[in-house]
């Protein structure tokens, strides 16, 4: 019989650690084990670029999938969860929740937009870039199919997979709403690598965390961060063409616009997601 108890007791605490992985330790060596799955399958993919008949930096796209891919394969086996339960865990219908959240969210996308614009470039201005920084945010421009995909659609995918599906999912079990946002959100910052990314993909990170901690979705986080992203792609191009320098010049009549329909979106966004816990059925 008290072996029998002791079973259970060891089955449970390892159900309890399945669901409360990874912790903030757990979330760090989980960037590194992605790091290295990531230059494994880069090393392997650079041998037969030519077969593929693409250029190395094409290859980022496939190289974030399958690097990815074998995480989230491990992660996910280990805790038991599926796609559908990453994806959309409410109880909420999916097309409801993009039905009533993604209007809001197209609302406040704008303002969004030009501030960290304006913080990016702010940040820039004061911490001049070397000339092997620069090299590197060169590697990373939209200037090729391959590229675009992998900033627009790849990275938006599959950072909100890691970052809130799995990193803040599992924080949300173990600390406070606050606390398990605002760590995540340093988390994705870190991620980042760079200074010039850290500090607007924090506060993004912030917004993010909220709203997947308010929908239980990572389908309106997706399409957010798709977006911004996407409008970072097209802003560059503009810099490109008109080669622009310093803060970005932004008319009075689109800060006006931004900042109203900011405001609309916010206030509906927090009218429809601030509902107290015992309403939601948590």
């Amino acid at each position: 019989m008290l072996g029998v108890t002791a079973w259970k007791y060891n089955c449970e605490s390892m159900d309890k650690k399945k669901e409360t992985f990874p912790n903030v330790l757990e979330a760090l060596m989980l960037f590194v084990a992605l790091y290295m799955v990531e230059y494994v399958v880069g090393a392997a993919l650079y041998d037969v670029r030519g077969v593929l008949s693409m250029e190395p930096r094409d290859l980022t796209g496939m190289i974030m999938v399958l690097g990815n891919g074998v995480i989230f394969t491990v992660v996910m086996h280990y805790k038991g969860l599926t796609y559908r339960e990453l994806f959309h865990s409410s109880s909420a219908s999916a097309s409801a929740t993009m039905l009533v959240v993604f209007p809001a969210i197209a609302l406040t996308l704008p303002l969004i937009f030009m501030a960290m614009s304006m913080l990016d470039a702010a940040t820039v201005m004061l911490f001049p870039m070397t000339s092997q920084e620069q090299a590197l945010f060169a590697n990373m421009k939209a200037d090729s199919v391959g590229m675009i995909v992998a900033i627009c659609v790849l990275a938006p995918v599959l950072e909100e997979m890691l970052f809130r599906g799995i990193i803040l999912r599992s924080f949300l079990g173990q600390y406070p709403k606050w606390a398990a946002i605002l760590a995540s959100a340093g988390l994705f910052g870190f991620a980042h690598m760079n200074i010039y990314q850290y500090v607007g993909a924090v506060i993004i990170g912030v917004f993010l965390g909220w709203l997947y901690e308010r929908t239980k979705s990572l389908l309106p986080c997706i399409g957010h961060h798709a977006a911004y992203n996407t409008l970072c792609v097209a802003q560059e191009w503009s810099y490109v063409r008109d080669a622009q320098e310093g803060l970005p010049q932004f008319a009075f009549s689109s800060w006006l616009i931004a900042m109203l329909s900011g405001a609309a979106g916010a206030a509906f966004l927090y009218r429809v997601l601030h509902v107290p816990a015992a309403q939601r059925g948590e």
